[in-house]
């Protein structure tokens, strides 16, 4: 049986692992790193963050690579497509977890440091979307909804999620302090974004109906 077709590597099962994966990553990042300082806590909202990002970029591709790379992996993508949103959710949502503990534990750091204005605006519309996507992912609440409009939420809101993830490293990736896992991030967002684009110029058509990732 190819491993892909294994039960947990599919469906909630899948979620369940990824879940439980990325809380032991939390609990053993909170463990090692800690809330004691304002950068700590900064960390550890940065450590959320590179958890959840390879979902995101593999939920974002999941129709191209079925379109320009039809097999195994490409179906697997597009079969777990939602489950993948849902692993971007999972880790995601710790970022907000740990700017909550910053505005607690450290507030003048987070308003002297980290608040702009654009910041906090894109951060409410990071969390909307989350919400809005995850909500939507469940059938019952879908079939409520008009098939465009649920098409065109999923749909703006991966785009928004990529390039939100992709501009978090591209700017650190440039820097003389630039980490590894900073050029990594941002290399397989530009490949993600290649696979997206090379998708749409090979089936304009039909690239959009289908173009959306379920959270």
């Amino acid at each position: 049986m190819n491993l892909l077709q294994h039960r947990v590597l599919n469906g909630w099962p899948f979620f369940g692992l990824v879940a439980s994966l990325t809380f032991a990553a939390m609990v053993a990042g909170y463990v090692l790193i800690g809330i004691a300082t304002p950068e700590a806590a900064v960390n550890m909202i940065r450590l959320s963050v590179q958890l959840a990002s390879p979902w995101v970029y593999l939920a974002f591709v999941a129709t191209p690579m079925t379109q320009l790379f039809p097999g195994n992996l490409s179906k697997w993508l597009l079969r777990n497509r939602r489950y993948l949103g849902l692993s971007f959710a999972a880790g995601f949502g710790w970022q907000a977890v740990f700017i909550g503990v910053l505005l607690a534990l450290h507030n003048p750091y987070y308003w002297d440091e980290m608040h702009n204005d654009v910041d906090l605006f894109l951060r409410m519309a990071s969390y909307i979307f989350l919400l809005a996507m995850t909500v939507t992912s469940f059938f019952p609440v879908r079939r409520r909804m008009r098939a465009e409009h649920w098409r065109w939420l999923q749909l703006v809101g991966i785009w928004y999620f990529w390039a939100a993830i992709w501009v978090s490293y591209a700017p650190m990736a440039l820097s003389i302090d630039a980490k590894t896992i900073d050029v990594v991030y941002t290399t397989l967002g530009l490949l993600a974004l290649m696979l997206r684009v090379g998708a749409y110029l090979k089936s304009p058509v039909s690239s959009l109906p289908q173009g959306s990732a379920t959270l």
